[in-house]
């Protein structure tokens, strides 16, 4: 039956999750707290949300700075390491 699937590399896959759940933390709780909102209201759906809904979505996925989260994703499945490829953490304060 699953034949056709190939092995998952699971190490990839953790790397990531941490990858990601680092960006997610670096945003602020309010905004943590309105995507929850959001795709609670919605499960998920883009259809379900309103044009305000999916503008705070978008906005707030701006603030996650892609660029440095592909950097970082790109960095973590590397086997090996390319210098200044990782992005910094911002500065807090």
């Amino acid at each position: 039956m699953f034949r056709g699937l190939r092995a998952v590399p699971w190490i990839l896959v953790l790397a990531a999750l941490r990858v990601l759940y680092d960006h997610w933390q670096r945003l602020e709780e309010q905004d943590r707290r309105r995507v929850a909102a959001i795709l609670r209201s919605s499960r998920g759906f883009p259809n379900r949300m309103d044009y305000r809904a999916r503008r705070d979505i978008v906005d707030i996925a701006r603030r996650l700075d892609p660029l440095s989260l592909g950097r970082d994703l790109a960095d973590a499945g590397m086997p090996f390491r390319i210098p200044g490829l990782r992005s910094k953490p911002p500065r807090r304060g």
